[in-house]
């Protein structure tokens, strides 16, 4: 029988207590795989950036809480890092760290999406202006997902 572990409220808190400690953000905590080979993945950001010390710490940390609570039966293996280039922004404050880069963006029109390259730029308090390849301008907006 496979065991897929689940994560719990009461670990998810414990988590977010942690990364917030060390001036990070929990953006998503994964746990999956069997019994004995449980993977524990914990995707942090920040907004000064995440480096490999900050990763180390919250492994350090969170290994710590997992070791002392019954959240994870048998062995497991933590991985920390941030959430990559592919994950989807979800959190308002995390788009400010991307003002000036090119990102991909998808446009939803009556007439279907499109997909388009253009430069994040800032836009009022809720939202986000890409300029597009061809000059023109979109608001994009923005709400938080986590």
């Amino acid at each position: 029988m496979t065991h897929t572990p689940m994560v719990n409220d009461e670990m998810r808190a414990a988590i977010e207590d942690c990364t917030a400690r060390l001036s990070a953000h929990l953006i998503e905590l994964v746990v999956r795989g069997p019994r004995g080979k449980t993977l524990v993945e914990i995707f942090i950001d920040a907004e000064q950036g995440v480096t490999s010390d900050l990763c180390s710490d919250v492994s350090r940390e969170a290994s710590i809480l997992i070791d002392r609570s019954e959240w994870i039966q048998g062995s497991y293996r933590l991985d920390v890092s941030s959430p990559g280039i592919s994950r989807p922004l979800r959190f308002a404050w995390q788009y400010k760290k991307h003002v000036g880069r090119m990102l991909a963006v998808k446009v939803l029109a009556p007439g279907g999406p499109s997909n388009t390259r253009g430069a994040f730029h800032p836009w009022e308090r809720t939202g986000s202006c890409s300029k597009l390849r061809r000059g023109s301008t979109a608001g994009v907006s923005i709400r938080e997902t986590g």
